[in-house]
């Protein structure tokens, strides 16, 4: 099994959270292809690499586990896993049933004032030119409303679960489809799951949910079926 350090290009970590940064750059590195199936995460080299202590490393590869992105193997450590097309379907698919019940038992649970403030952006966003910070703004509003959803499920362990998904998710997007085609979908659906929170429709905002969920998915495996053919 491969050893070797981390890819040159790797950066030291920010002050700040760590343990969620370190988990970041290695799922983006996982993402690129960066390491192959089998390489051993050895947690000096990394947190040389990173310019952190073994500490964040350690448990960032515990978090990375626990969504099966490593696998921990006796007097081994932690090696990474095949990951790909097939790999990311299952990630949303995980994702989808997640969402649609924290959005289920979320609902009549959340503010109207928190809502109307998120659709207010939305709709403000919506109008402003497609810039260089456009598609950051309209990330950092997505993660924002399904934050709040979550906060509002009602359920710890679900919370926990969809956080540590989310960071996937985010991951994910940041490497496969950051870009405004994604971002300009997900705004529709957004729209959509607000307006059912703010009717309380519970089951109109499942429906909405699950479908947004099917769009991203769909539009992540083209898009990352595409980097794959372009290497």
């Amino acid at each position: 099994m491969s050893t070797t350090n981390l890819p040159g290009s790797f950066t030291l970590v920010p002050r700040g959270n760590i343990r969620e940064v370190v988990v970041q750059r290695i799922l983006a590195a996982v993402i690129r292809g960066e390491f192959p199936i089998g390489h051993r995460m050895v947690i000096q080299n990394l947190a040389e690499q990173f310019g952190v202590s073994a500490t964040p490393v350690r448990e960032a590869l515990v978090e990375l586990a626990s969504i099966g992105i490593v696998e921990n193997l006796p007097n081994r450590g932690a090696v990474m896993r095949e990951f790909g097309v097939a790999q990311i379907r299952e990630i949303y698919q995980l994702r989808r049933i997640l969402e649609v019940e924290a959005v289920r038992t979320a609902c009549g649970k959340i503010e109207p004032r928190l809502l109307s403030e998120l659709d207010r952006e939305f709709a403000t966003i919506t109008k402003e030119p497609r810039d260089k910070n456009w598609s950051q703004k309209a990330m950092s509003l997505d993660i924002r409303l399904h934050s709040l959803i979550a906060e509002h499920c009602g359920s710890v362990r679900l919370q926990d679960e969809l956080r540590r998904y989310n960071t996937l998710v985010q991951s994910i997007r940041e490497v496969v489809d950051n870009e405004s085609q994604a971002q300009e979908k997900a705004l529709s659906d957004h729209a959509e799951i607000i307006s059912a929170l703010q009717s309380n429709d519970c089951d109109k905002a499942a429906q909405e949910m699950e479908q947004h969920i099917r769009n991203t998915a769909n539009l992540v495996e083209k898009l990352m079926q595409e980097r794959l053919h372009k290497k």
